[in-house]
């Protein structure tokens, strides 16, 4: 529960957010148009279909909470590419009969795990720990979707942190779902943090487009990198913080996915290129030693080794940079003041772009917060419900 003094900050900006969104709005819009790649008809008949199903095997108080739960492999597209992917996932819907029309569904997206195979959260009994974070979610009355994302749990290489990818394997677990679970809505909403922030968003920008069929009804978006440009620039200079070194290796990782000519050697060296695996892996023998590698990490072994190789990541950190057009649906994007990881400025960068391109956000910066302690309050929930209930969603953009 916020605390009296959240509350009244939350009212302040209420009553500041009402008097915003009064008048005309003369400004010009920034113009977003990245195109979908190019898809074969074949290749978007079949997204969300099922290629395997079965139980989930989750915690006796988990499975307590909920109605029912399956593992999945459902087939969506790789964004970089435009070709057929496989992607595992988990899908629930509550006790109970359903209200009219079906369970409402929120599409979760997961944190970071990894980059390799066994880093799906559908390979781990308590699913990487997000187990206990769905079941409430779904005791209250919604249907969940969480893919684990394309590479994660089943085999194919995970392009971390590239957004298309992410919001079309986002978009084709609600797919999936509702292809598990007749008896759920075409209502859906996304939700994630970190990593699941930035795919949330993602999602929200494609699925008007991809998302055809579904009644998209907006994202929420906690810590998300929605633009780390940053990283890159950082890694040359040696100043990025502690946080942001861990995240090197799995970026380096993710892109070689997309970029197979990329040299993991032009960014990486010392233990963040000879122990890459350790470092970005899970369950893997090497994986068990990853705590004491953290450790023995540096700023200078995740420098580029020349400005060449620092031009080339800043433009492939750019291609993934958030927003890329025009959201289907309202935001709520909320972060640190104290995030380390993903910096507060370059949230507020992506959002101001947001906020220039006609998007209709509410953002929150909350005082003395982190990356992984930071959390929308009772406001967001209260958006959430706002959405299922067709209130008009509100803005807090300039």
């Amino acid at each position: 529960m916020p605390s009296s003094r959240g509350t009244a900050i939350v009212l302040g900006a209420l009553i500041v957010l009402v008097t915003a969104c009064s008048g005309t709005d003369s400004k010009p819009r920034l113009e977003l148009s990245t195109p979908l790649p190019a898809i074969a008809a074949n290749v978007l008949a079949q997204r969300g279909t099922i290629v395997e199903s079965k139980p989930a095997q989750l915690p006796d108080d988990v499975m307590a909470k909920i109605g029912q739960a399956s593992t999945v492999v459902y087939r969506s597209v790789s964004g970089y590419d435009g070709k057929a992917s496989e992607v595992a996932g988990t899908v629930f819907v509550p006790k109970g009969s359903p209200p009219d029309g079906g369970w409402p569904v929120i599409a979760y997206a997961h944190v970071t795990t990894g980059t390799t195979v066994d880093c799906g959260p559908s390979l781990s009994a308590d699913l990487r720990g997000t187990a206990s974070s769905i079941a409430p979610i779904v005791e209250s009355g919604f249907a969940v979707a969480m893919t684990d994302y394309q590479g994660l749990g089943h085999p194919g290489g995970h392009p971390y942190l590239e957004p298309k990818t992410a919001a079309f394997d986002v978009i084709d677990s609600v797919r999936a779902l509702r292809n598990v679970y007749p008896n759920v809505s075409t209502r859906w909403l996304a939700f994630g943090s970190s990593q699941g922030g930035q795919a949330a968003w993602a999602a929200n920008e494609y699925a008007a487009d991809y998302g055809t069929g579904l009644d998209f009804l907006g994202s929420i978006s906690i810590a998300p990198p929605a633009d780390f440009t940053g990283y890159a620039v950082a890694a040359e200079s040696e100043t990025l913080t502690p946080g942001q070194i861990l995240f090197m290796p799995l970026i380096i990782a993710g892109l070689q996915v997309v970029h197979p000519d990329l040299q993991p050697s032009d960014y990486l060296r010392g233990v963040a290129l000879n122990d890459q695996l350790a470092l970005t892996s899970c369950t893997t023998p090497e994986a068990a030693n990853k705590k004491a590698l953290f450790g023995e990490l540096n700023s200078a072994q995740v420098r580029p080794s020349s400005k060449e190789a620092a031009d080339r990541l800043v433009g492939w950190l750019k291609d993934s940079a958030l927003p890329q057009r025009r959201a289907s649906g309202p935001m709520f994007v909320v972060n640190g003041s104290l995030d380390d990881v993903v910096l507060p400025a370059w949230v507020s960068s992506a959002v101001s772009r947001a906020c220039e391109a006609g998007d209709t956000i509410i953002h929150r910066e909350i005082a003395d917060r982190g990356h992984t302690d930071v959390d929308g309050g009772e406001e967001m929930y209260a958006w959430i419900r706002d959405r299922f209930t067709g209130a008009e969603a509100p803005s807090n953009c300039p």
